[in-house]
């Protein structure tokens, strides 16, 4: 089962460090009032030749992150 939420938003967008894309993601909310929260932040996850890669690895990452804790 995944976790679904029109209220989360992932953002997998890679960093560029010493010739790779180093895959993170950012996992975040909004509030009813429209401001925005940080739920997690990841950190480095793993690094990629091809940035999406990186970007997939990152979003499939935060599923699971989300359907652990919330699923």
């Amino acid at each position: 089962m995944h976790f679904n939420s029109t209220r989360i938003i992932i953002d997998p967008t890679p960093r560029r460090a010493d010739g790779e894309y180093m895959a993170h993601a950012r996992i975040s909310s909004c509030r009813e009032d429209g401001s925005e929260y940080d739920i997690h932040s990841s950190g480095d996850l793993a690094g990629f030749e091809g940035r999406e890669d990186a970007i997939a690895y990152a979003k499939n990452w935060a599923q699971e992150w989300l359907d652990a804790r919330f699923g």
